[in-house]
């Protein structure tokens, strides 16, 4: 049974004071991970998407790099979260919006092995060739453990659709907790994946930003998540009838825009949510705030 929506918001709230003031002593984020627990970190950056995976043993993956307008923003919440290396990086799309700040990157963490399609191996050629890492090509029905715990499966690589070229569609799962991440927006691979998998998740990384040509109301009741989020594309508002079908559905909707960077931190037998605004931290400090939380 679902937690009810002012429970849960309760709940967070309440564990979110903890979190800022946990943050604020020691300068950074401490997500205190058990073991056998997965940190999924959605940042919020202003335009783009870029999420963090990490685990007690101190592994982390990056999914996606953000525009690089967004840049600045990557490299503070990276920071924050203690990503001084990124062990692995997976890129869902050859957009700016997925892969603006991949040379950067590359550059400037030590990144082991990269995970992407062909076709976006293809369009970044240059950059890869001088990588001296491992390059892992996603192909449908690939799996990899990408770390303890964490498996990678993929369901969906896009092969004709110009514009969306490359792109993928997997499952992240730890213990029985899945992550659906869709990049792709485009209602005939819903309408696909709907038919060939049981998509049923504990999470949805929602597709294209919330953008009017995908989310379906088919792949809602499919995929049947408790928690949606929703990354920023710039000034580019989500769709007001994708948010109507997501709140119909009863699923608790986390906008990286309003929440700030949301992490939800999955066990074996639950999950936990914490949101943090790092701006919204430096003002409150400022302020002295903070302070009187202790």
């Amino acid at each position: 049974m679902r937690t009810s929506f002012l429970t849960r918001s309760i709940l967070i709230f309440l564990v979110s004071i903890l979190f800022f003031q946990t943050a604020v002593s020691a300068g950074y984020v401490e997500l205190n991970l058990d073991e056998g627990e997965t940190a999924f970190t959605f940042f919020d950056l202003t335009h783009g998407e870029a999420m963090l995976v990490q685990n007690k043993q101190g592994e982390t993956v990056l999914i996606n790099t953000g525009h690089k307008n967004s840049r600045e923003e990557l490299r503070e919440r990276l920071e924050l979260y203690q990503a001084d290396l990124v062990d692995k990086l997976i890129l869902t799309g050859s957009q700016d919006e997925y892969a603006g700040n991949l040379q950067w990157v590359l550059e400037n963490y030590d990144v082991e092995e990269i995970f992407l399609s062909e076709e976006m191996l293809k369009s970044s050629g240059p950059l890869t060739k001088r990588f001296q890492g491992k390059i892992n090509t996603l192909e449908k029905g690939s799996q990899y453990t990408i770390m303890d715990g964490l498996q990678l499966d993929v369901l969906y690589v896009e092969e004709n659709n110009e514009a969306d070229k490359g792109g993928v569609v997997f499952f992240l799962q730890n213990n029985n907790k899945k992550l659906l991440f869709i990049s792709l927006a485009d209602i005939h691979v819903e309408n696909e994946l709907v038919r060939e998998f049981d998509l049923k998740s504990t999470i949805f990384k929602v597709p294209d930003f919330a953008s009017d040509r995908a989310t379906s109301q088919k792949l809602l009741e499919e995929v049947d998540p408790q928690v949606a989020v929703i990354f920023r594309d710039g000034n580019e508002p989500p769709s007001s009838h994708v948010l109507e079908r997501l709140e119909a559905t009863w699923i608790d909707i986390y906008q990286t825009s309003r929440m700030g960077t949301v992490t939800i931190k999955c066990n074996e037998e639950d999950y936990d949510i914490i949101t943090l605004k790092p701006s919204d931290t430096r003002d409150m400090l400022h302020a002295g705030w903070l302070h009187k939380l202790w």
